[in-house]
């Protein structure tokens, strides 16, 4: 904890064993988004069509995401999402990349969260329309 105590520490100048365990988290980090990404594309398809469809089945009586479901949803990921942004905003924050490319990155990635948590109930409650965000906020996020 020493090394970040001081305001200028880098990625570069960590002792090596840090920076291996960094690189084996992302390795495993990276190895969980491909997966991710496998069961997504899986789960609710890659058209904007197969997404809205996904969300909204339960209106056409084919059992789709109720609100319960909606809700279990969102309840895991507002938990998890925050403390996986905060290890790899961690570990960004550190990186050699200029300030201004690291507040919009972490900026572009907290909204991209909040459009994941709040697509769902768009898409159910308001309008299939909103699936096309889908695509923007999985592409920021990965």
């Amino acid at each position: 904890m020493k090394i970040f105590a001081g305001g200028d520490y880098r990625l570069a100048r960590l002792p090596y064993g840090t920076r291996l365990f960094y690189t084996l988290f992302l390795f495993f980090v990276a190895a969980g988004l491909l997966s991710c990404l496998g069961f997504i594309f899986a789960k609710s398809g890659v058209g904007s069509g197969q997404i809205a469809e996904y969300y909204r089945q339960e209106e056409m009586g084919l059992g789709g995401k109720g609100f319960l479901e909606l809700l279990e949803t969102s309840h895991f990921h507002l938990f998890t999402m925050p403390v996986f942004f905060l290890i790899l905003g961690h570990i960004f924050f550190i990186s050699s990349l200029a300030e201004r490319t690291k507040t919009f990155v972490i900026l572009a990635s907290f909204s991209a969260i909040c459009a994941e948590i709040a697509l769902p109930w768009l898409i159910v409650y308001h309008s299939a329309s909103w699936a096309w965000v889908k695509h923007l906020s999985r592409i920021t996020l990965f």
